[in-house]
């Protein structure tokens, strides 16, 4: 929408101007490199050649009137005839591309780049045209489809569970895929402690909603409130012959930090029932 936006919106003068001078440079490249060869730059450049022929001669007269001498390669008639040698071998290579004309493939690049400065200046001066705006729409349509896809794709990686929780186990590993990945959940409020010893000689004397005090061994000297929540159908387990139960409490931690797997031991306020 940002990027729509600001092709839409007028142009700055700043921008403009700058348009315009891309396209005077371009214009201006295209034209050199038509004019090549350039009747000024081949007669620099001969002026040049000329010159430097007449210091190699020159340096080629002085190393032969000592080319007798020992040493001869350490004298300076050599080391100045070597160096004129490259200004001419320079020169003449200045001057050969001084008579060449433009390559066809550097004029079509100056080419290209005139018509891209004058479309760029004219999209300044004349704004969106109705054919671009038509596909902006399209484009910002496509766009909040994608949005609207992806919105919905996470949507479907989030786990939602009807309680508060945190999760203290994910059966999965980096770069795995997560299709049979399982993610272990902790119900954290209300939090549950469940006994699977209460004998059946006292399942008569207690019920549902029944008040209890749970003491946790990590924290001995406090008293959780808790009620039974649910008590098992059938036995859990047998001590002897007598058949035990499971029983569930809920229970407020308030800020004490409870993890799952704590132990402890739980009183049940035990009343007559009418």
């Amino acid at each position: 929408q940002a990027q729509i936006a600001n092709e839409a919106a007028p142009a700055l003068t700043g921008d403009i101007s700058e348009a315009q001078g891309n396209l005077t440079a371009a214009q201006a490249e295209l034209q050199r490199l038509r004019d090549l060869p350039s009747d000024e730059a081949i007669t620099q450049a001969a002026a040049d050649l000329r010159l430097r022929e007449v210091e190699l001669r020159q340096a080629q007269e002085a190393y032969d009137a000592v080319a007798y001498a020992e040493g001869l390669a350490m004298s300076p008639q050599a080391a100045e005839l070597q160096t004129s040698t490259l200004n001419y071998e320079r020169a003449q290579a200045v001057y050969e591309d001084a008579t060449k004309p433009a390559a066809e493939a550097e004029i079509a690049a100056a080419q290209s780049k005139v018509v891209q400065a004058q479309n760029a200046l004219e999209k300044l001066l004349t704004g969106l045209r109705p054919e671009a705006e038509s596909v902006n729409k399209a484009r910002l349509k496509e766009a909040e489809i994608q949005v609207e896809e992806a919105k919905a794709n996470l949507a479907k990686a989030i786990l939602y569970v009807p309680w508060n929780g945190v999760v203290t186990a994910v059966d999965g590993a980096p770069g795995v895929p997560i299709n049979n990945a399982s993610v272990t959940l902790a119900k954290t409020e209300p939090l549950r402690f469940a006994t699977d010893n209460f004998s059946e000689r006292n399942l008569a004397d207690i019920e549902v909603g029944d008040e209890a005090t749970i003491y946790l061994k990590s924290y001995a000297n406090t008293p959780f409130p808790a009620v039974i929540q649910r008590i098992e159908l059938e036995s859990t387990a047998k001590d002897g012959d007598t058949a035990l139960f499971t029983v569930y409490f809920d229970f407020n931690g308030d800020d004490f930090e409870l993890r799952p797997g704590m132990t402890g031991r739980v009183e049940i306020n035990i009343e007559p029932h009418s």
